[in-house]
């Protein structure tokens, strides 16, 4: 018999042992429900959507899991079952066409066939792309044991992009390890228990089918990763991780003293350690209370929303966010507020494109996404909502209000807006002034500069600074509360190039934002509730003589237009003494209040 054949036979026999002994603690409902098959050519693959909360009108990110040898999709996702321990991915299974994968060594079944596995799974992606609401950028992929080998190859010799490939069980082939040439780097974890006897976690000479060690793998795909640094060891226990990594990627062995050829161990959940691997590496950060709304099929265009208090009836609160002093505009201003609404209400925050987890569109603006407001709203199949916009968003909420047609038309019980933008000529001459301005005028030239990275300092340094400002705001009573974890999930990544971008066109198209709602009067079809700080006297305190006049008279035409607003629209006004802009954090207790009022209307 020869050596592979012999070493595959005891490899299908272990794997085939490990079905029954390594099955997780899954609900067995979750597990037996059915997979939708899918077709490509003559070959097939399973998709298994979230086993709870799936939303056809929502989009995920994509995973991709590979069987291990003798294996076959359906057994290794009864194994496995990925898809009950996330909300957030579809998880394809596809079927190898022969006992195992074309893994890149040259030396089994399938290459002596000439099976072409890279393409068949690049043939799989696209078909589930064309049938389900994919993420861009949002794919990775994840093997077992001969599985796992293939995974290596894939990520080797694939054209496609991952953003992150885990293996289990499987050290490297010395023939993968010699032809290894990754074109895009990749994110990876190998999980490998050290006393592995099927697949050996040390290494194995042979001939025909040898495998270098697990240690010398990670070292060596750190390399081709284009990871230079020294190797980081971290042991807990008898965990033991290899960790590798710069800037932008990390690559990490984790090696379980005493594991064997398993998927999970006592000590370590591989299934829940590789997903929150996955997700530390994904660009769209998002907590449990998040999704993705495909609001755009021809071009992909996602809305991310974060979602509490669902168990609720009565109206729900939408959240929308507007500009600090330095112009970002993100649901981290809400970590605060939107928990606490959710102790009465639903409350859903609704991030505009650029924002968040939101796609990126090429001039993001007020404008532009009051259509896709309506879409996110109808999507939401709310029937009674109302609006909390804070800061600037009330121009967003403005320009909804008056589109000529709405899916969620007479579904508008009222408004609180929170510190608005005043949608006056002296005080929109104001906003349209300096920093606006000065972006306006520099547009191409500035958004280049920013692009290669010259800004992500001083952003670092606002949005360290910002977290300071508003731990000092939050009071004693709402400590607990507060959401650091999603603050910072958020608010760190404005750091990222793509975010200062967006932030930058959002900034030079905030001038027309104002134009296009300058003159424009104000609906009083539902009422609007003003909230209104008097931060700008810390602004008059400390302008130039020669400003004093005329950011007092936005100060008087803004008190005065809110209680005209508020009264005339039959909502509240509500002035603050000695208050700073960010009122979400330093008095959610009076949004509150004006939200219980508009609820008993």
């Amino acid at each position: 018999m020869p050596r592979y054949t012999y070493f595959l036979l005891n490899l299908v026999i272990a794997i085939g042992l490990l079905s029954g002994c390594n099955s997780t603690d899954k609900d067995s409902a979750s597990i037996n429900e059915e997979a939708a098959l899918g077709r490509v050519a003559e070959r097939s693959y399973l998709v298994a959507t979230p086993s709870k909360n799936f939303d056809e009108n929502k989009s995920y990110k994509l995973l991709i899991a590979f069987h291990g040898s003798g294996q076959i999709a359906k057994d290794f996702r009864d194994m496995v079952s990925i898809e009950s321990s996330s909300d957030n991915y579809i998880v394809v299974y596809p079927q190898s066409k022969v006992e195992e994968w074309n893994e890149g060594c040259n030396c089994n079944k399938p290459h002596r066939l000439g099976i072409d596995d890279l393409g068949f799974i690049e043939d799989v992606i696209a078909d589930v792309r064309s049938s389900y609401n994919i993420i861009d950028n949002e794919l990775y992929a994840v093997g077992f044991s001969q599985g796992g080998l293939f995974a290596q190859n894939v990520m080797c010799n694939s054209k496609l992009q991952f953003k992150a490939i885990a293996s289990v069980a499987s050290p490297m082939s010395v023939r993968l390890s010699e032809a290894c040439n990754i074109k895009n780097n990749t994110n990876y974890m190998m999980v490998h228990g050290k006393a592995d006897q099927a697949l050996p976690y040390r290494g194995l000479n042979d001939k025909n089918f040898g495998l270098i060690s697990s240690e010398s793998a990670i070292e060596l795909i750190a390399k081709k990763n284009d990871i230079y640094a020294d190797v980081e060891l971290e042991t807990v226990g008898n965990i033991s991780k290899y960790i590798y990594k710069n800037d932008s990627h990390i690559n990490q062995l984790i090696g379980i003293a005493g594991g064997g050829h398993r998927w999970t161990f006592d000590s370590f959940d591989t299934t829940n350690e590789i997903l929150s691997f996955f997700d530390s590496n994904s660009k769209n950060q998002m907590d449990s209370y998040s999704k993705m709304y495909r609001v755009d099929q021809e071009n992909n265009k996602d809305v991310n929303v974060r979602s509490m208090g669902l168990e609720h009836s009565g109206p729900a609160i939408i959240l929308l966010s507007g500009f600090n002093q330095n112009y970002h505009s993100d649901s981290a201003w809400f970590s605060l507020l939107q928990p606490l609404i959710a102790k009465t209400h639903r409350v859903h925050a609704i991030e505009r494109f650029g924002n968040g987890s939101s796609s990126m569109v090429a001039e993001p603006s007020y404008a532009s996404f009051a259509p896709v407001l309506d879409k996110t709203l109808g999507m939401l199949n709310e029937e009674e909502f109302i609006i909390v916009s804070f800061s600037s968003a009330n121009i967003l909420a403005h320009l909804w209000q008056n589109l000529p047609s709405s899916e969620v038309e007479g579904h508008l019980k009222g408004m609180v807006w929170v510190d608005p933008d005043i949608l006056l000529p002296h005080s929109i001459s104001l906003y349209q002034d300096w920093p606006v301005s000065w972006y306006r005028e520099k547009g191409d030239v500035l958004l280049e500069h920013i692009q290669q990275g010259n800004w992500t300092e001083k952003t670092r340094d606002k949005v360290t600074n910002e977290r300071i400002a508003v731990s000092e705001l939050i009071s004693d009573n709402n400590k607990e509360t507060m959401d650091w974890q999603y603050f910072d999930l958020i608010s760190q990544s404005r750091s990222d190039i793509d975010k200062q971008v967006n932030r930058a066109k959002e900034i030079i198209n905030y001038y027309d934002d104002l134009a296009i709602v300058e003159g424009n009067g104000i609906s009083t079809d539902a009422p609007i509730t003003v909230i209104d700080t008097d931060f700008e006297s810390f602004d008059i305190a400390n302008a130039d003589e020669a400003d004093v006049d005329s950011l007092l008279l936005w100060q008087q035409e803004g008190s005065q237009w809110s209680q005209f607003i508020s009264e005339n629209s039959g909502g509240q006004y509500v002035p603050l003494l000695n208050s700073d802009h960010m009122a979400v954090f330093q008095h959610p207790e009076e949004v509150i209040k004006a939200i219980s009022y508009l609820s008993n209307q």
